[in-house]
């Protein structure tokens, strides 16, 4: 009897462990349950999501560039890409192999053994490869007609960077990177961000082997927005026509007042479209690194100012009163500081010469007696009024230059500045280093008496601040460069009906006048700074900068040329009111590689 009580409280006792344990047990199933449905819901979710729905990114449309009349400079091309889609089945030689033959022998191409492998693991699961891009059109048209009843294939579109006029004011524009397509110089990378719009969002639904089975807009893709440019598509075009292989320098039209770039050239310029796809070694070699096309001359290249400086250099001597507008020189081709003789231009003199006339016909002698008489100092003091020595606030990357100060040669060179020195910084060269952009916001400040910032968009504001130079000191320089053109050093400008033109040229020394110039590299830069009015309009500023012409010659050369065309197309607008201008018009007379070393009169 108690060995059977014992037996039945045993057994209650196991019955009550189970049934704890059991409790426990329900109780763990509960939480974890609450834990993974509750607690880790949208975790599970995402990850969930992941395995069935793909993400798929839509790239918008890249704003356009158009040119002041609304030409399209730079803008989108559709491209077609095409894709075999597998639909989840083994591959079979009588189903598949003869639409892959079909469409080998359309695209004409040939595959790897290793290519037809993905080709089928992406067929057997559903998967998607690419078999070529950017079918052209006739090969678009032939695979749609042909094989449009294949549901193994797949053409898919999508838009691409292209430049129609290739080189067209390269530098401006600028390019992208070929794998980001996002801008990596010029304008496309500084409004990257304006350019590039926002991208879109699909959701695609796709089965456990990757099958897409459904899709779902999510974001819609915005367009980025189109930009405005100042330049004048016939314009520059026709400073491009007139640049030949070999030849590098830049050339800028910009409005004196507004400070509008109506040209804006570096040369030798660069296609942006090569970017775009894959660059070989031997291209790189030559077509984008032959006479440094990458390289934007018009603010990333300094120069020496050589006779363009005297601009400051006589308006110090006025306004510092060293000199007078009716001060009179004595040129008898050199001028003696300190036991050294320093040169004029014209070895023989130019014997007695008012002060216009000696900044016309660019004597040496008139600056270099203003030298002796200023500091470095405050000769520097006078080319950072005129802009010089400092960025222009263009909206392209650019160099400062150098203007020489006392501090700056203590500095960088550990010693003092000798007055002899203040002799060649005053006719622009010692130390002495600008940009081309530089030169034209100084000229049209001559022009106008207002520092202007050099713009290249439509909407960007129009900013100037008064030129710090004496009025006296202004009105002289222009009436300088006017004598310059009538008969002084630019001359050859003086037969161009219906303008009224200033100007003044200048000679940049490359190497010391003692090394025998064998190589073109050692010929002498030729610099152009004018403005001018075509009958009743506003004043353009025109600068030229040519490397290794030997003389500004070839400069002026350039500008009468290119000023005969501007007058063509000015009268031809106000008969039809716009022009077409090809790019590649032949043009009789010489481009600047082929004037240069034709004339030797350095100024």
């Amino acid at each position: 009897m108690i060995t059977h009580q014992k037996s039945k409280k045993v057994r209650f006792l196991k019955i009550k462990i189970v049934l704890i344990g059991l409790f426990f047990i329900i109780i763990i199933i509960f939480l974890r349950l609450y834990h993974l449905q509750v607690q880790e819901r949208q975790h599970l979710r995402d990850l969930g999501n992941r395995n069935c729905i793909k993400t798929e990114v839509v790239l918008p449309l890249r704003g356009n560039f158009y040119d002041s009349k609304r030409v399209l400079l730079a803008a989108n091309r559709p491209v077609f890409d095409l894709y075999w889609q597998g639909p989840s089945r083994a591959w079979t030689a009588t189903d598949c192999q003869p639409v892959l033959d079909k469409v080998l022998e359309i695209l004409q191409l040939t595959l790897e053994p290793a290519d037809i492998g993905q080709l089928k693991f992406a067929h057997k699961y559903g998967l998607k490869r690419l078999i070529k891009s950017d079918l052209s059109f006739d090969e678009l048209c032939k695979v749609s007609e042909q094989c449009s009843q294949l549901d193994f294939l797949l053409i898919k579109n999508r838009f691409d960077r292209v430049y129609p006029y290739k080189g067209f004011a390269s530098h401006l524009l600028g390019y992208l990177s070929k794998s980001e397509k996002i801008g990596r110089s010029g304008l496309e990378q500084v409004f990257e961000d304006t350019l590039k719009g926002e991208t879109g969002c699909v959701h695609a639904l796709t089965n456990s082997v990757g099958k897409q089975l459904d899709s779902e807009v999510v974001r819609q893709s915005q367009p980025g927005v189109d930009l405005k440019l100042t330049l004048d598509f016939e314009l520059q075009s026709m400073a491009e026509s007139m640049f030949s292989p070999g030849d590098s320098g830049a050339f800028l039209l910009m409005d004196a007042e507004t400070g509008a770039f109506k040209v804006f050239l570096s040369y030798p310029n660069y296609d942006p479209n090569l970017f775009l796809g894959v660059i070989s070694e031997a291209l790189w070699n030559t077509t984008l690194s032959e006479n440094n096309p990458l390289l934007n001359r018009a603010t990333r290249a300094m120069y020496p100012p050589a006779s363009i400086f005297k601009f400051v250099t006589f308006a110090a001597g006025i306004d510092e009163g060293i000199i007078s507008t009716e001060s009179r020189f004595f040129c008898p081709g050199y001028s003696e500081f300190c036991g050294r003789k320093y040169h004029c231009k014209r070895r023989t003199g130019h014997g007695t010469i008012d002060a216009m006339d000696g900044l016309s016909t660019s004597c040496n002698i008139c600056c270099f007696d203003i030298a002796k008489k200023i500091k470095i100092d405050t000769l520097a003091d006078y080319a950072f009024r005129f802009g010089l020595g400092s960025k222009t606030n263009f909206l392209l990357p650019e160099k400062i230059g150098l203007i020489p100060t006392s501090a700056w040669k203590k500095q960088v060179k550990k010693e003092s500045w000798w007055a002899g020195e203040t002799l060649s910084a005053s006719i622009g060269q010692s130390y002495m280093l600008v940009t081309p952009i530089q030169v034209a916001r100084m000229t049209a400040a001559v022009a106008t008496g207002f520092l202007v910032k050099p713009r290249a968009l439509e909407q960007e504001p129009i900013e100037k601040h008064p030129l710090q130079i004496s009025t006296r000191a202004l009105t002289f320089l222009r009436n300088s460069m006017k004598k310059a053109v009538i008969s002084g050093s630019s001359r050859r400008l003086d037969h161009l009906n219906g303008f009224e033109i200033y100007a003044k040229t200048g000679t940049a020394q490359t190497c010391s006048l003692s090394l025998e110039k064998t190589d073109r590299k050692h010929l002498e830069h030729g610099w152009l700074a004018s403005y001018f009015k075509y009958k009743n309009g506003p004043p353009q500023v025109l600068v030229i900068m040519l490397e290794h012409v030997e003389s500004s010659t070839v400069a002026l050369d350039l500008a009468n040329k290119f000023l005969k065309t501007y007058r063509h197309v000015q009268e031809l607008r106000k008969e039809d009111g716009s022009i077409q201008f090809s790019l590649h018009e032949n043009h009789s007379q010489p481009s600047p590689s082929a004037m240069a070393g034709t004339h030797h009169e350095p100024i």
